[in-house]
């Protein structure tokens, strides 16, 4: 009688502590899913980023071969040989450095993306172990309502009854 107490008492603790469990899983979830916003908007905004000094670089690539073209010009010299190696040379270290800049941005967009990727994962597991923690636990309890009822009822078997009467007695 006293175990069937104790077992239900120890069910229902049991009980509470995996509902309460679920709450925090599905708590955990709602923050895997922020961050995986976040970083989907991480990856929009380099990507934005990328774009926008792909543009810059352009600019000042254009900026500079016009300047060389304009000093060549301005010293009488025509647009051929060492001043076109010149604007070559100025020409390949724009489309480099664009090139290089396009990548860079394409990997850290990737990262971001993959970032999301993991978090959107753990929101998944979060919220699965929160459904197993929310079943254990009413199961939990359904167990512990039935040793409860198994103790109770115990008591007030025709042995058990004289023996808590004999019981009271000796108090």
């Amino acid at each position: 009688m006293a175990g069937d107490f104790q077992t239900g008492l120890g069910d229902a603790g049991g009980a509470v502590t995996a509902l309460f469990g679920a709450s925090g899983s599905r708590a955990a979830a709602g923050s895997y899913d922020e961050a995986e916003r976040i970083a989907r908007e991480n990856a929009a905004i380099a990507r934005q980023a990328t774009r926008i000094k792909t543009m810059q670089i352009g600019r000042e690539t254009f900026k500079v071969l016009g300047e060389q073209q304009a000093q060549v010009a301005g010293a009488g010299f025509a647009a051929s040989g060492s001043a076109l190696d010149i604007l070559r040379s100025s020409a390949s270290q724009g489309a480099m450095t664009k090139a290089i800049n396009e990548e860079q941005g394409t990997i850290t967009a990737n990262a971001y993306e993959e970032q999301a990727a993991q978090f959107a994962g753990m929101a998944k597991a979060a919220r699965t172990s929160a459904t197993g923690q929310g079943i254990g636990g009413l199961l939990q309890a359904g167990g512990a309502a039935y040793s409860l009822y198994s103790g109770i009822s115990g008591l007030f078997s025709s042995g058990a009854a004289a023996t808590v009467g004999e019981a009271a007695l000796a108090v």
